[in-house]
């Protein structure tokens, strides 16, 4: 389905209105009527004021909030869930393509204003899915138990890890620096929302990036009837259904339709609300609600209601005058399936767009692919598929050719078989399966017995995958952006958002110069 999406695939035109582009974006700005800008900007300016920065709010910052009271400004929004220290590679490219879009859009945009979002996963409650990072192949880890909203969750029990953070920050200038913006967030923010949004600022505010946490009262109230309409009509659940019936004909949905898609959030615990026998339930609460009860309890106290990651996005419309959502495929995915969720309630669908790719290579790499043939499309095949083309490069033939030479003798076998009266020409059948097979095994053993010829090369060729693919995943997903912020600094975001890909799903390969 992404595949498709990337290629613009019309038969994708049934689950969304239009692909990305400039003319769509001016086209969706035709669509766009926000009426809450005061709260959301008295929200925001709340939610900055509560926050301890390094070295105070950005004035980019600042000048964004201020635009946001413009009927002519709109965002860009990505969100993602809150690694510790924002360690991995991915959540960056996130940040710095909707920064790259943002500018884009500012320049081409005639009579508006872009502001870049980030929508911070604050009600997320998955800890063991946030709280590791990598960095030069030791593995940190913030060892708490808890089923809180992270967002809420106290900076306190960092600190040990700010201690092991500092040793390995502290062997450059610029790793020093951003210890510095560590060590002031989760520590002078009490909460580790706000120590998000400080080391976010440090690091993004010069480019106006706006830190949203959609975990409070002031807007939950702008989403009271969409979350009373899913009690009493289960919206989301038919909506979804239905699309993925549809969507079933030609590709897999991501996620299946859920019919509860609603949290409780109380007393620093988050849990699903079921309904069964005429009752919502939060079974960890140990509380229970008729359907008049849970619509009242919404009304008086909207920030105990958390939406699950489909009802999230109907959120995110509802609080901000968003046009384009950047996201992952995974993410792009199921946003996919929720047009028709958008129709129904009313609510603004915005435009979608895969986050910038990239892959950084050193130049020790680099040279080790060019000298045993291996092109930038080989570095996306299976490890053993490499391993493959390394050792038919150190032989001094290859081996598809003694399949040639086998097939041009059974070629001439054949042919003068076949001028023998009554031959049975099923013998020959079987007896060119046997050297077929026969020439697939002597190519398994050549292969073999090279590998063992060149084991250092390739348990080099190995160690060098680690900085490519780990274990078969992609290095944005397991590795830090840390190490490169401490060679390179702010000029690695920099690079960044200046070679991410406007409208373009291109993967992009940076090479580390010596």
């Amino acid at each position: 389905m992404i595949l498709d999406f990337i290629k613009n695939d019309p038969k994708l035109l049934s689950f969304i209105d239009c692909f990305p582009s400039i003319d769509s974006i001016n086209n969706k700005l035709k669509q766009l009527n926000f009426e809450s800008r005061d709260i959301l900007v008295q929200t925001l300016t709340k939610q900055y004021k509560n926050t301890s920065f390094l070295n105070g709010k950005a004035k980019n910052v600042e000048n964004n909030i201020g635009l946001l009271l413009d009927s002519k400004t709109f965002t860009v929004c990505t969100g993602h869930q809150l690694h510790i220290f924002l360690s991995p590679l991915f959540l960056i490219y996130k940040v710095t393509s909707l920064i790259a879009y943002s500018r884009y859009l500012n320049k081409n945009i005639v009579g508006y204003n872009c502001v870049p979002c980030f929508w911070m996963a604050t009600e997320d409650h998955d800890f063991n899915e946030i709280n590791k990072l990598s960095i030069n192949d030791k593995t940190y880890s913030w060892n708490i138990d808890t089923k809180n909203a992270i967002g809420n969750l106290s900076t306190q029990s960092i600190e040990s890890m700010l201690i092991d953070m500092k040793k390995a920050l502290n062997y450059t200038q610029e790793g020093r620096g951003l210890y510095n913006i560590y060590y002031h967030a989760y520590t002078t923010n009490s909460n580790y929302a706000d120590a998000t949004r400080s080391i976010l600022n440090a690091l993004f505010g010069d480019y106006g990036l706006v830190v949203v946490d959609g975990n409070c009262k002031e807007l939950k109230k702008l989403f009271t009837q969409d979350m009373k309409r899913e009690i009493t009509h289960n919206t989301i659940f038919k909506s979804i259904d239905d699309t993925n019936c549809t969507m079933r004909t030609k590709y897999k949905p991501q996620i299946n339709a859920l019919k509860s898609n609603i949290f409780y959030l109380y007393n620093n615990t988050r849990s699903k609300i079921e309904y069964a026998n005429q009752k919502y339930t939060s079974l960890v609460h140990n509380k229970s609600w008729s359907k008049s009860e849970i619509l009242d309890e919404i009304e008086l106290y909207p920030h105990r209601f958390s939406p699950n990651v489909f009802m999230r996005t109907l959120y995110q419309q509802r609080v901000l005058p968003n046009i384009l959502y950047v996201g992952g495929p995974s993410e792009i995915a199921y946003w996919l399936q929720l047009s028709k969720l958008f129709h129904k309630t009313d609510a603004l669908y915005p435009i979608l767009e895969l986050r910038s790719f990239f892959l950084i290579l050193s130049n020790k790499v680099l040279q080790f692919y060019n000298k045993h043939n291996l092109n930038d499309t080989d570095l996306f095949i299976d490890h053993s598929l490499k391993v493959k083309k390394i050792i038919q490069n150190m032989l001094n033939f290859e081996t598809s050719d003694l399949k040639d030479d086998v097939n041009e003798l059974l070629q001439r076998i054949e042919f003068k078989i076949n001028n023998i009266d009554k031959f049975p020409q099923n013998s020959f059948l079987v007896f060119k399966k046997r050297v077929g097979n026969a020439l697939t095994k002597l190519e398994s053993k050549i292969i073999k017995f090279e590998k063992n010829n060149h084991k250092n090369l390739l348990d080099q060729f190995v160690s060098i995958e680690k900085k490519v693919f780990l274990n078969n995943n992609p290095q944005e997903r397991v590795y830090s952006f840390i190490p490169y912020y401490m060679k390179y600094g702010s000029d690695f975001f920099k690079l960044l958002i200046e070679e991410s890909l406007i409208f373009d799903n291109k993967y992009v390969i940076l090479i580390e110069k010596d």
